[in-house]
Order: C-alpha cells, then structure tokens, then sequence
C-alpha cells in the first residue's frame, strides 16, 4: 500500500505523521514496509497483525 493511501486510511488530517517521518520509520524498520524501485510500500497486513504470527496468516489469506 502506498504511504499516502495508508495515510488516508488510518489518520485524521491534524494527526497524520509526515512523509519525512513516514519513510523514516519504514527506513528504520519501525513500520514493516519495502523500497521497490524508487517509491516506499507499507506492509498492511504485518502492521496491523503487530507481530502475531497468527493474524498475519488470516490477513494475507483473505
């Protein structure tokens, strides 16, 4: 998912991170996510299963 999609999804316009900080986090490993090519992607999925094996597969399943 893009990070702006992500954005859009999950935060209100006063309280969203910026993009600087985003792709900081992604850079850092803090937010699971890719660099393909030239442009960040954030992993859904193992962001909102946080870590449980579990979640994850039911996530990625559907």
């Amino acid at each position: 998912m893009t990070p702006e999609r992500w954005l859009d999804r999950y935060f209100e316009e006063g309280s969203r991170p910026s993009m600087q900080v985003l792709q900081r986090l992604l850079r850092e490993g803090k937010l699971p996510g890719r660099k393909v090519g030239g442009a960040w992607y954030i992993d859904e999925h193992e962001w909102l299963a946080n870590g449980d094996d579990l979640v994850l597969s039911v996530l990625r399943s559907s």
